[in-house]
């Protein structure tokens, strides 16, 4: 085991609520003392973390073979490089908002590209109920025990070479269609991609992904917020977001991709930590029905 700590205070949930699949997620757990518990693939091997948060500190314990890495990446996973200077509130909830968590969220850059991207494409054209179900299946059925003294079911989820074994009849058994089977399994041959982009600015992160075959701006987005620490990232083409940010902003109910990304423009370099603010403010249009299946691409890939 290693332990790092962190200087400075942390909301661990409003931060890494994004790297949640739901409940049951098998590499995200909330413990009932406050603890956070993540699990990972990391560039030298499985990782478990159990970060502690304090008034004035997050402690982190690690497990396995990428536990030295985990712990050096503390920070960054933690937002200690998220600069938000420049980020200035034009919108009375987002202000609101911003003075609750100024001092306590910033965007993580988790790395764990590969993990993120593959629950990204699970999310392409799909409910998130659909989506969490496949994730929590792949995880459980193909990933192994996670290191370290885990919360009960906690799994590595599986690599690259192994994600290139699972065969068709598991993934139908997931729900997961052949075009999303066919983008992981292309994000499994360009795992290299995804280290290199790692490397790269955000916004060229981001351009880097839409090279690969089934990659769209829309999955691009969702990694490079998560991954890579995009205080920038919007998710256009989303079948929610347009409308939960400009009702949240304007009280309308009909919004649509650009007049999202109008309403986004003053936060040019933070829309991602705008966007972010209104969905930690659980502000959302009201449901005219029941819950169903998008019809259609509901969200772009």
């Amino acid at each position: 085991m290693i332990e790092r700590e962190f200087e400075g205070p942390r909301d661990l949930a409003a931060m890494l609520g994004v790297l949640s699949r739901g409940g049951g997620d098998p590499t995200y757990r909330r413990g009932t003392d406050g603890d956070l518990w993540l699990v990972g693939l990391g560039p030298t091997g499985p990782v478990t973390m159990r970060l502690r948060p304090g008034r004035a500190a997050v402690s982190g314990q690690f497990w396995g073979d990428g536990a030295l890495w985990a712990a050096e990446h503390l920070p960054e996973l933690l937002g200690g490089d998220d600069d938000a200077s420049g980020f200035v509130p034009v919108h009375p909830l987002i202000d609101q908002q911003w003075r609750r968590y100024r001092h306590t969220v910033r965007v993580p850059r988790a790395l764990m590209t590969w993990q993120i991207a593959v629950a990204a494409v699970l999310e392409q054209r799909v409910t998130g109920v659909e989506a969490r179900g496949a994730w929590r299946a792949l995880v459980s059925e193909h990933g192994v025990r996670a290191p370290g003294p885990i919360p009960d079911h906690m799994r590595v989820p599986p690599g690259p070479a192994e994600v290139l074994r699972v065969p068709s009849w598991d993934w139908r058994r997931y729900g997961v269609d052949r075009q999303r089977i066919a983008t992981i399994r292309e994000l499994a041959r360009s795992s290299h991609l995804l280290t290199r982009a790692e490397s790269l600015e955000p916004a060229e992160g981001r351009e880097l992904l839409t090279g690969i075959p089934g990659v769209g701006p829309w999955t691009a987005a969702e990694i490079s917020a998560r991954a890579f620490g995009d205080a920038d990232s919007v998710s256009v083409g989303d079948y929610h977001l347009a409308r939960n940010v400009t009702f949240a902003l304007t009280a309308r109910v009909d919004g649509t991709d650009e007049d999202m990304l109008e309403l986004l423009a003053p936060y040019a370099g933070h829309r991602h930590r705008a966007v972010r603010m209104i969905e930690l403010a659980g502000v959302a249009p009201p449901r005219r029905g029941p819950r169903m299946r998008l019809p259609g691409p509901g969200r772009v890939n």
